[in-house]
């Protein structure tokens, strides 16, 4: 069951919502819904708007996990179970009814998914504390940047950004996860680092794995990026991680789930 905090953060309309699914082969997707709440402690809701990759792997494998951080750092992870789509209903009014929708200039609300809650968690400790040990190392850790690679020059400014909310999704015991890191920063247009000061559900990753990043800006902005985890490494504040970078994707309008690198 959702504590009463949880609820009340994914029913936050300004808090980062996203949602991970994976395919058939176990490679995780993870993009952003606004639309994305509690209906009550044992279910999620989220508006099918633009879906593409998340769709096609709803249909594939019920197993997701969605993951929730509002602006002053408070999140909640959940495992569950997709139990499809609703065109009419009592979901899809709850979800109509979001002052968000109104204002979506592309698409329109085709349908209500729902998730049965599984399991929770709490993915970030010790925010603050993590937040400056994090912006030190990755910062110690940068270099300049290459003139070309897989991640165009506006992609890298939007993990530049501190005011971002960022997240890192895998793949662990048959289920997606998703978690948020605090600092997440691309050190040249095929690599990105993040610190795991405050985020130790990502201990779990393990060197050659397929993983899957998220950015998200206070203007609504997103884009995911997609490679291999290279391991993580020792600093003197904390270990960090390392993402070779494979594919680029726009996760908003007006080019959503469409690859750009």
């Amino acid at each position: 069951m959702l504590p009463p905090d949880a609820v009340g953060y994914f029913n936050t309309l300004m808090a980062g919502k996203f949602l991970a699914t994976q395919s058939k082969d176990g490679k995780v997707n993870v993009v952003f819904i606004a639309t994305m709440k509690a209906y009550d402690d044992r279910t999620l809701i989220f508006g099918n708007m633009m879906l593409r990759k998340s769709y096609r792997n709803l249909e594939d494998d019920d197993k997701v996990s969605a993951c929730v951080v509002t602006t002053n750092l408070k999140s909640y992870e959940v495992k569950g179970k997709f139990k499809g789509f609703e065109r009419s209903g009592k979901y899809f009014d709850e979800v109509s009814n979001i002052p968000v929708i109104r204002y979506i200039a592309y698409g329109a609300l085709r349908s209500v998914g729902i998730i049965e809650v599984e399991d929770i968690s709490i993915p970030l400790k010790r925010a603050v504390l993590g937040l400056v040990s994090g912006i030190a190392t990755t910062r110690l850790l940068s270099k300049k940047p290459l003139p070309a690679g897989k991640m165009p020059p506006n992609v890298m400014e939007k993990f530049e950004r501190l005011q971002a909310i960022k997240v890192v999704a895998a793949r662990e015991d048959g289920y997606p996860r998703v978690a948020p890191v605090l600092c997440m920063r691309a050190v040249d247009p095929n690599t990105l680092i993040f610190s795991c000061a405050s985020s130790p559900n990502l201990f779990y990753l393990k060197a050659g794995q397929y993983v899957t990043s998220s950015v998200l800006t206070m203007d609504a902005i997103s884009y995911q990026v997609k490679g291999k985890f290279e391991g993580f490494s020792k600093s003197g504040l904390g270990k960090i991680g390392k993402i070779s970078v494979e594919e680029v994707y726009s996760s908003s309008p007006p080019r959503p789930g469409e690859r750009i690198a």
